[in-house]
This record gives C-alpha cells, structure tokens and sequence, in this order.
C-alpha cells in the first residue's frame, strides 16, 4: 500500500483498531441472503449496542440493588399480601388446614443407594436428630409450620444458617436453621440478574428501614418456591388469588353492614 501510494503521489492512512473491529462486527452480524432489494425482505438486523450484557437473565431496573425497601419493584407489597392472608377468614382457614396436611406427613432420611441402606449410617442419625428441632428453639412441626406461612403467603421462606465457633459440626449438619422473616430480607443480583456466588453479597437484611446485615448464599437461604425469569421475587399462592381475595373482603364488608 505504501509504494502504491508513493507512485501516485498519495499518503498511506493506517487503519484504526476500532475501525476493524466495527467491520468485524457489522458482518458478524449480518444475516446471509438478505439484501435491501429483496422484495419486502426482512432487511439485516441492528447490531446489539452492548453484546457485553448477553446472557442477562432479564431486563432488571438500574440500580436494582440500591432499592433497600423489600419488593420495591413489585406491585404487592409484603405488608399487603399478609394483611389479605389475615383478614379474610375463609383465605386463612385454607392456609391452616393445607399447614396441618402437611404436618400430619411423616418424614425420614435414607441414603441415596441401595446397598447403603442396610448399613448403620451415623449421617442419617445426625440428621435425625439434627430436625427433631432444627433451630434448637421449636420442635419440627411447629418449624415448619412457621415456614410453610412465609411460603403459602409471601414466597419469601428465609433459612439463616447457624454455624458453630468452629464451623459446620459435620459433613452437611449445621448447628442451626432459624427462621428470619422474609419479608425484611432485599435479594441483589449481579450484571447477568442472577444472585451473587459466595463471598459477595446476596441478600441485605432490612430493619427499622435501614440495611442492617449483609449475607452471601452459603450465610442464607432464601427459598421461594415460584420462581419466574423476570422477576426478583416469588410469586405466593396468595397474590395468584389477589383480586378473589380483594373482592371477597368487599362483599363481607357489604353483608356486615347490611346486618
């Protein structure tokens, strides 16, 4: 290019790293076959304005994690959606008798593989009498019984992993899973909109309306049973039947007037 360019008297240009690049990408992502004569075609598409951000789960609010309020970004409220669990009798009669259902069921552990089962395993005896009191305050039923009302009301059921002075007493055996209420409790996400790996910060616990404790997965365990792809938190069996509910209040609160 520079003889060239000498010979006919011009002056040779390098091209910009930035120039090659854009190139490289324009026919990256163009689509073989399509032309702007083809007859109403589909014509190329745009290049992306931030390929950096491909695999992001979904498209998450700016700042999502400076929010300190608990679902912010929904709808419904915590507060509301426990105010309608407790305020509508027949809604919490369901909830109570579905608690006890589940309660009434019995449980046990057992090893995975066959062979193993007909041996003594001291881990299923750990874990036996790990959850006959599981937070070493309540027994069992009444453990779960707590856990189950995060579940059918919020979705936000919230497990803060005791640990010894020492660390975990055993191969899978914590000192302690205690209940925290869910709705305190503000999930953040990384740049994908997925929740942090261990060390970061995964979830901050919100009281008196300020963060007052930070806690990574391996710390916390937040478990909402309906989970969707667009959203930060779950969906309850409560806010699935929220306009029945709403309506349902009104007409009591017509008939008690009435009489």
């Amino acid at each position: 290019m520079s003889d060239r360019a000498a010979n006919g008297g011009g002056k040779a240009t390098d091209l910009l790293p930035g120039f090659i690049q854009r190139a490289i990408q324009g026919v990256r992502y163009a689509v073989e076959g399509v032309a702007p004569s083809t007859f109403f075609g589909p014509l190329q598409p745009l290049a992306p304005m931030a390929q950096e951000a491909g695999g992001r789960q979904f498209d998450y609010p700016v700042g999502v994690n400076i929010h300190i309020q608990p679902r912010s970004t929904e709808g419904v409220s915590f507060a509301q959606l426990r105010a309608l669990a407790d305020n509508y009798d027949l809604l919490r009669l369901i909830i109570e008798t579905h608690k006890d259902r589940l309660c009434r069921m019995t449980w046990k552990f057992q090893a995975k593989d066959t062979a193993a089962r007909k041996k003594d395993d001291p881990r299923i005896a750990a874990l036996r009498d790990f959850f006959a009191s599981p937070d070493k305050e309540h027994d069992f039923a009444t453990w779960r019984r707590m856990l189950l009302e995060d579940l059918f009301v919020v979705d936000a059921p919230t497990l803060y992993v005791r640990r010894t002075k020492g660390g975990i007493t055993g191969p899978s055996v914590p000192y302690a899973l205690e209940i925290i209420d869910g709705t305190t409790i503000t999930r953040k996400i990384n740049a994908d909109g997925r929740t942090p790996l261990p060390p970061d910060v995964a979830y901050q616990q919100i009281l008196k309306g300020i963060p007052a404790a930070d806690y990574s997965r391996d710390e916390l365990l937040y478990l909402p049973r309906n989970v969707r792809s667009h959203k930060i938190y779950g969906y309850s069996h409560v806010e699935q039947i929220i306009m029945t509910v709403n309506i349902a209040l009104r007409r009591q609160m017509h008939q008690l007037e009435f009489y």
